[in-house]
């Protein structure tokens, strides 16, 4: 369905911009702003959610949804000026459906962070150290991933105006690549994390029924 919802944006977006060639600057820039005023509907909207969330976790002390906070909010950010920055660039490359993808998965980076950091936190089988050795890593992860998302800004950049629309896809392909390979090492890390936690956890509990039976006797 979220997905549905931002395919519906950009396929607005095309259809607006593509009828309006024929009239006035004026009468193109009203649909575009009318879509700039919803970035923060679908893809956006989870990135609102999971700030919203993180916030009220952050005001209870839980310093590890910083990151949440604090990464949602730079998507909603540059998506924002990737928004702003439609009427600067052709309908090819505003509805590009890997400008979409970047976005998507970004988003899904930073809800495998939060969902996991969540569950190891409240686990007394991750240790304190643990835990902060993780938040670590997964710091360096979103910043790569935000990284990413910033050289996707570029492309509405005065700097970048003059490249030619084949220049511009194939910049954002590599950038969609990009984003996939941090998407599948945070899930890789996550994953490792998460099974590691389960075997503590499964140790634990044989040695508790150890204990119980030499007990018992």
């Amino acid at each position: 369905m979220m997905q549905k919802k931002v395919v519906t944006l950009l396929s607005l977006v095309f259809v607006a911009l593509s009828a309006g060639q024929a009239r006035a600057q004026l009468v193109v820039t009203a649909p575009v702003l009318e879509v700039q005023s919803g970035v923060q509907t679908g893809l956006q909207n989870t990135m609102k959610g999971l700030s919203s969330a993180a916030n009220v976790l952050v005001r209870t002390g839980v310093k590890e949804q910083e990151l949440t906070k604090v990464f949602s909010e730079k998507n909603l950010q540059l998506a924002k000026t990737w928004y702003d920055g439609l009427l600067q660039v052709s309908n090819a490359v505003r509805t590009y459906r890997r400008v979409q993808s970047v976005f998507e998965k970004q988003g899904r980076i930073i809800q495998t962070y939060s969902t996991a950091i969540e569950t190891l936190r409240q686990s007394r089988y991750v240790q304190p150290q643990q835990l902060a050795t993780m938040t670590t890593v997964y710091t360096r992860m979103l910043t790569d991933s935000n990284n990413t998302l910033e050289d996707l800004r570029t492309i509405v950049s005065p700097a970048m105006l003059k490249m030619t629309d084949a220049e511009r896809m194939r910049f954002i392909d590599k950038l969609d690549g990009k984003m996939s390979d941090q998407l599948g090492l945070i899930t890789y890390y996550t994953q490792r994390n998460l099974a590691q936690m389960h075997m503590a956890e499964q140790k634990a509990r044989d040695a508790e029924a150890l204990n119980a039976l030499m007990t018992a006797r």
